[in-house]
């Protein structure tokens, strides 16, 4: 039977065990129809919907919009629109608190929603109206003014759902969770549990770590800032490794979790990145991103952000390989610089922050068909 997500509580639930209210907050049920009718509709259904069907659906579906009709959970959550026709993916930004989690994704869903970068792709992006809220003042408000989103300070944080559309299945949106777990606090998955919820039920991950999180040798000409040490991202892969295992006992489930491995702040290395022969690059936004072919995926994929981690976080690469089969490697920039001493961005100039989604809802299965709608030309244009 299938069970739904609520975003609220992290728990699923079956369909029966939702209620449905209006704007009032009085209980609605759905205008009853017979047997008769509802076996005509059924026939008519696998013949394909004639105008009277299509008419008839907009007409109800207007009346519930005027009544302001909504779901809720069992413990009184309110649901996301449709959310019985959606499939909610909660996408969790796990590491430790300094290393831009926030940013970044103020940053990315400006370019997705506000700037719809990825229209080009066949992907337009919303933020779902119960999320609003906290979208513009944690996120849209602090960038306007050219400062950065507060910095996570629980382990568990408000999720934002945003509702994903993709022009090749326009019938078939999903709502991407996502949220902020900070990860110092995880030491098992009983623990990570019972401080963020929203882990098991985790479908993606992006793991974070900056320049302070890899360790320098003083041979590369590269140094952290006077009295910082490098070290490894606390907690960030312990508690992806423990869901995964506890995911894989009481679900039976095997299948890994797909993981991006990100490199925050890499506006931080150019030093380092001036040294490399073939500087990274971006993901190619071509067909051959949506085909599976993993192979040539890789190839096209900048080499730089896994060789970095290779010289400089052999701790950090060996606990995601570790916990995950599929691991991708990413460094991006939020904002291409750090704060001034104003505590406000100079400039905003994005470095990569698309990447780590793409290769993320690619190993999700989410962007096959992309390449049957939209053809190279088109990606590129």
């Amino acid at each position: 039977m299938a069970r739904y997500l609520c975003p609220q509580c992290a728990v699923h639930y079956r369909a029966s065990e939702f209620t449905t209210y209006t704007a009032q907050s009085e209980p609605w049920n759905p205008p009853r129809r017979d047997a008769v009718r509802t076996l005509v509709r059924g026939v008519r259904t696998l013949l394909g919907a004639t105008a009277v069907d299509r008419d008839r659906e907009r007409a109800e579906h207007l009346e519930m919009l005027r009544l302001g009709v909504h779901h809720r959970c069992p413990r009184g959550h309110v649901m996301p629109a449709e959310f019985l026709r959606r499939e909610t993916l909660p996408i969790g930004l796990i590491g430790p608190s300094s290393v831009s989690k926030s940013t970044y994704l103020a940053v990315l869903l400006q370019r997705i929603v506000g700037m719809t970068d990825l229209a080009p792709m066949g992907l337009t992006f919303t933020v779902e109206e119960r999320s609003k809220g906290i979208y513009q003042r944690d996120y849209v408000t602090p960038l306007a003014m050219r400062r950065p989103p507060e910095q996570t300070r629980l382990e568990r944080t408000a999720p934002l759902v945003v509702r994903m559309h993709r022009d090749w299945a326009p019938d078939e949106d999903i709502n991407l969770l996502f949220f902020d777990a900070a990860g110092e606090g995880y030491r098992d998955a009983r623990s990570s549990a019972d401080l963020n919820p929203y882990l098991s039920v985790m479908s993606g991950a992006l793991v974070f770590c900056s320049p302070i999180n890899l360790a320098f040798g003083p041979e590369t000409g590269f140094a952290l800032a006077p009295g910082i040490e490098g070290a490894t991202a606390p907690g960030a892969g312990t508690v992806v490794a423990a869901v995964q295992s506890a995911r894989t006992v009481a679900d039976g489930r095997r299948d890994p979790i797909p993981t991006g491995v990100v490199v925050a702040k890499c506006d931080e290395l150019a030093p380092l990145e001036s040294r490399q022969p073939h500087p990274g690059q971006a993901i190619p936004l071509d067909a051959r991103l949506f085909y599976g072919h993993e192979d040539a995926y890789l190839r096209r994929q900048s080499r730089w952000p896994y060789e970095l981690l290779a010289q400089h976080g052999p701790a950090i690469l060996a606990e995601a390989e570790r916990f995950s089969l599929m691991t991708r490697y990413h460094a991006v920039s939020a904002t291409g610089c750090p704060v001034n001493n104003l505590g406000m961005f100079d400039m905003i100039a994005p470095v990569r922050v698309h990447e780590p989604l793409l290769g993320l809802l690619h190993d999700m299965g989410l962007l096959a068909g992309a390449a049957a709608l939209y053809g190279p030309e088109r990606v590129h244009g």
